[in-house]
């Protein structure tokens, strides 16, 4: 549940997270929810939400509930604005040259997203924000807070139909850069990627072992190297995919002005 709330020592409008007291005797639950705050707190990043404190609230009844006091965001998701169609390259790019820049800090610190979908992208009045860490992974053992987070055993094996992975820490970087790539495929050209049928627990939570073909993109006056990198962010091989710096460099490449693009 999220409500809004305002601090009577500033005054500042602030956002407040708290769990659901259905799940306030679940351990697993109030754990992700600091860990969530702790993530977030880590990245410092100017396109994610400040986190402004967490902890636990009694609640009337006598229920101690885990909560997050987060910066309170005007605007709507993504997802909304794609309902209506695909959007300009320019913005298009634009939106995910901010989000390549956050996956690089938050990869340079060890965090992994794991859940970048249009939904978890708000549109504000000061461009876009990343929300939602609730699935986020740390792929090292680095101090987050007062301890170290390790939220997974180093490797893991996933089962998809007739194909078994073994999937390592070093790869899921690699999920968000893939998940980065539908994205953009999204923005440009208003649909999906993947057949109606897909499963959806393939796509959420950067579980993109059944990857979608090579897109093709017949986007009218489309410059060739926003193709080429959506292309590369979603190649089915992790390995040729590109690291999140390079995407986010390569991006802001693309909008310089002096910059000259031949369409596809």
């Amino acid at each position: 549940m999220v409500y809004q709330a305002v601090d009577t020592r500033t005054p500042r409008s602030l956002a407040v997270k708290i769990l659901t007291p259905t799940l306030a005797g679940d351990d697993r639950a109030r754990a992700n929810v600091k860990r969530e705050a702790l993530i977030t707190a880590r990245l410092r990043h100017p396109s994610v939400p400040k986190v402004y404190d967490y902890g636990d609230a009694p609640l009337p009844d006598g229920t101690v509930v885990p909560y997050v006091v987060m910066e309170l965001l005007s605007g709507k998701p993504l997802a909304e604005r794609l309902a209506a169609g695909r959007l300009p390259w320019r913005e298009a790019v634009a939106i995910a040259a901010t989000v390549a820049d956050v996956l690089a800090v938050a990869h340079r610190r060890g965090v992994v997203h794991r859940d970048l979908t249009a939904m978890n992208i708000m549109m504000t009045g000061y461009g876009p924000k990343i929300i939602d860490f609730g699935l986020a992974t740390a792929t090292n053992g680095e101090q987050v807070g007062r301890r170290p987070v390790i939220l997974r055993p180093p490797v893991r094996r996933v089962t998809v139909p007739r194909h078994p992975v073994a999937v390592t820490s070093a790869d899921q970087p690699a999920d968000d850069v893939y998940a980065l790539g539908v994205l953009l495929y999204q923005m440009l050209t208003g649909r999906s990627p993947y057949p109606k049928s897909t499963p959806m627990t393939y796509l959420a939570a950067g579980r993109f072992r059944c990857v979608a073909p090579t897109p093709v993109l017949p986007v009218p006056g489309l410059p060739r190297e926003v193709a080429d990198l959506t292309r590369r962010c979603m190649a089915k091989r992790r390995e040729d995919r590109p690291s999140s710096v390079d995407v986010a460099l390569d991006l802001w490449a693309i909008l310089a002005p002096e910059r000259t693009l031949a369409p596809i």
